[in-house]
């Protein structure tokens, strides 16, 4: 066999790979929230919202993916600047949940733009860090403007969540496209200030790192979301609680479907059923990082593993915040918690790793 036909065989083999368990993960995501919601007689109502989000997401999954990767390159600086002005205009014209003006109104369906635009804020930090009419340092200075202006756009929505993955995700680019060490030590650095900023405008943000570090000072209020957590997990031991026992998850936990929702599996399936999902998301994000190592073009390589890694953060911060390992943010479990948008943009991300990671057209699954 030669080495042509051995990459195109591995390519192939992982790119089916992603496919498959995205759509195991799927899966899993509609079962678990009709189970945090059986016993609220809720579920019917966000289960079948939820489905058809979903299917409208692989439906778009599997037409953006036979666009080709040039198309992609030329495409997302436009799609990302009309994003911005969406993102800048939602605190006058946005529909405001739990405090944060994040999502516009069309009729019934709500959309939130911050989760559609992942996937092309990437491909815009990754065409400005390859582009060889300017010098590494005009780069570097281009791409940390891209990855501030997104920051402010998602800070006065305010979505710290969000802006917490859109920082992370810019600095994994930053490093992707070889960015010197040293001025991803400046930016670390810029970080401080900038955080410092966020929590002197937003005292919620104080608030919730006080009761974090102590939970005895507010127990009823500041700490109270730690405090479901911690009970969901330890209910749910070692194999969880039997259906109509789950009642910490469906009365208890805050948004159990949705930003709670790896706590609420803990109750219901215990630690072995939640290392089964850790399983596929290990396997899945591996696929990711075996896809680019078999791809030898640097650009496509970068959108591949910033992506990935973009999504890999998302998921270990809702995971490590629903274990009282960070402080409580509003996240959702990649392809698991209850959010149209957020399964767009994931499956959109999806589609664009997989075309960076297609041959040709007679290679692509």
């Amino acid at each position: 066999m030669s080495k042509r036909s051995e990459q195109q065989n591995h390519i192939l083999y992982s790119s089916l790979m992603i496919v498959i368990l995205a759509a195991a993960i799927s899966v899993w995501g509609l079962l678990a929230i009709y189970r945090t919601l059986a016993l609220t007689g809720k579920w019917e109502h966000f289960l079948g919202r939820q489905s058809l989000w979903m299917l409208a997401a692989w439906i778009i999954f599997f037409l953006l993916k036979k666009s080709s990767f040039e198309k992609i390159m030329r495409i997302a600086p436009i799609v990302a600047a009309a994003g911005a002005v969406l993102l800048l205009f939602l605190p006058l014209c946005g529909m405001k949940v739990n405090g944060m003006s994040g999502w516009y109104a069309l009729g019934p369906i709500t959309i939130q733009p911050s989760e559609i635009l992942k996937g092309f804020y990437i491909v815009v930090l990754v065409k400005i860090m390859t582009s060889e009419q300017l010098s590494q340092f005009f780069r570097f200075i281009i791409s940390l403007a891209v990855i501030g202006t997104f920051m402010i756009l998602l800070l006065i929505q305010p979505d710290f969540g969000t802006m917490s993955v859109y920082a992370v995700g810019g600095i994994c680019t930053l490093y992707f496209c070889r960015a010197k060490i040293k001025y991803l030590a400046i930016t670390a650095l810029a970080a401080i200030p900038a955080a410092l900023t966020a929590v002197m405008l937003y005292p919620y943000m104080l608030n919730r790192l006080i009761n974090f570090f102590d939970p005895s000072l507010d127990p009823g209020g500041g700490s109270w979301h730690l405090r479901q957590f911690s009970t969901a997990i330890a209910r749910g031991e070692w194999f969880g609680v039997k259906g109509d026992m789950a009642v910490w998850s469906n009365s208890f936990l805050p948004l159990s479907h949705n930003d709670s929702i790896f706590a609420g599996m803990c109750e219901m399936l215990g630690f072995t059923g939640s290392l089964i999902l850790l399983m596929l998301y290990a396997a899945w994000f591996y696929q990711m990082y075996a896809l680019s190592f078999w791809r030898h073009e640097p650009h496509r390589r970068m959108v591949i593993d910033s992506m990935a890694c973009m999504l890999m953060m998302q998921t270990f911060l809702h995971i490590f915040v629903n274990l009282g390992l960070l402080p409580p943010t509003g996240i959702t479990l990649i392809l698991v918690s209850y959010g149209g948008s957020s399964a767009v943009g994931t499956m959109i991300m999806l589609a664009m790793i997989i075309s960076a990671g297609t041959v040709d057209k007679q290679h692509s699954i």
